[in-house]
């Protein structure tokens, strides 16, 4: 275990996910300073997605260039330097490129959040760490809104909000230049290429149908109670609340107790009980779709397995991970909105609970698979 590793990529991810979760909250405001319709603000979120999709597979080849440190730091000075650009943003035409900034940094945080990690935990404790690691995504996730809030009440700036994070980052650039060694590369860099095998590509697909379900549920569930269930916006809101509590507080269960002979169960249990309560609560039982966030440690658990099955190939895998679920949320996202409008968003939400279903069988079907794969790297256990 290297803890200045582990400390580097959990507040690197702090960092990155204040700046994705107090985008909702600067919306409204950033929309009104610049007069734009909900259709121009939109692209706030789907820029910083583009950003996100290219970044990440620019960082395919260059992860196996140059070490999680060097990246780190350079990504840091620009995001510390970036952020203030916000200050420069006069309207539709300058929010665009600054949205898709924003969206490349919060793409480059959680990437390589995720791969500090993995560098500095030991293959045992690895699904421990992870837990623990998007644990703190989820407190930030509530946290972050409410920073946010406050100094806007105060009549702090939208991009003065943002720009708040370069004294986090600032403070990590240097813990980072200071305690994380100039390690060399892993072995993956001389013994494997940027491409994936049959059952690698299977594992990219799972978190892909997983992502997707996880994030539809979520980003449409207010929607869905509020149109489809007549729920007053604020109630709806709180429903939406509990699912990311619900989410934070089963990773944390995971993260102090997880025993790794329980990997299997818990990781179909996840899966099986987010599906059971989206049930409950599309057949009417509201109070079951906050228990779907029991879905919580599905992904950091499962990232950390496939690391430790593919440990060569571990910044490959995560990577193609990470770049692929950017490109199945945008199409989800762009699936949702036009079956909500050919035929109601009662009916488009199912999709969320579909994506569920296909995420538990693409597991199932997993299983197999590595057992196989396994079984042939030690043929003789």
């Amino acid at each position: 275990m290297n803890f200045r590793f582990i400390i580097s990529g959990l507040l690197l991810l702090i960092c990155g996910s204040y700046l994705d979760n107090s985008r909702g909250v600067l919306l409204p405001v950033i929309t009104e300073q610049f007069h734009l319709s909900y259709t121009q603000g939109s692209w706030f979120f789907i820029a910083g997605n583009i950003g996100a999709i290219m970044t990440l597979f620019l960082l395919l080849p260059l992860t196996h260039r140059f070490s999680e440190k060097k990246i780190a730091l350079v990504t840091m000075s620009v995001g510390i330097v970036g952020v203030f650009f916000g200050f420069r943003v006069h309207g539709f035409f300058t929010l665009i490129p600054f949205s898709i900034f924003l969206g490349s940094a919060l793409a480059v945080y959680g990437a390589l959040s995720n791969l500090l990690i993995v560098r500095g935990s030991d293959l045992q404790s690895r699904s421990k760490i992870m837990c623990g690691l998007h644990m703190v995504y989820g407190m930030t996730s509530i946290v972050a809104p409410l920073v946010s809030g406050y100094f806007l009440s105060k009549g702090m700036s939208w991009s003065g909000c943002l720009a708040l994070v370069s004294v986090l980052l600032l403070g990590v650039l240097i813990f980072s230049a200071i305690k994380i060694p100039e390690e060399p590369q892993l072995e993956e860099t001389n013994t494997s290429s940027l491409g994936l095998n049959g059952l690698q590509k299977w594992v990219v697909f799972v978190f892909c149908l997983y992502i997707a379900g996880e994030v539809l549920v979520s980003m449409w569930l207010v929607t869905f109670l509020v149109e489809a269930k007549t729920l007053s916006l604020s109630l709806s809101a709180k429903y939406l609340s509990l699912f990311f509590v619900v989410m934070t507080l089963t990773r944390g269960l995971c993260f102090l107790s997880f025993k790794e002979e329980q990997e299997n169960r818990l990781l179909f249990l996840c899966l099986m009980g987010a599906l059971f309560f989206f049930g409950l609560g599309y057949c009417g039982y509201l109070w079951a779709f906050p228990l779907v966030g029991v879905l919580g440690p599905f992904f950091p658990l499962f990232l950390a397995r496939v690391s430790r099955v593919f440990h060569l190939q571990s910044k490959s895998i995560i990577l193609w991970i990470l770049a692929m679920g950017q490109v199945t949320l945008a199409g989800a996202h762009l699936l949702v909105g036009n079956l909500a409008g050919w035929m109601g968003i009662h009916r488009a939400f199912t999709l969320a609970g579909g994506l569920l279903f296909l995420s538990v069988l693409g597991y199932l079907a997993y299983l197999p698979k590595e057992r196989k794969y396994l079984r042939g790297l030690h043929p003789d256990t």
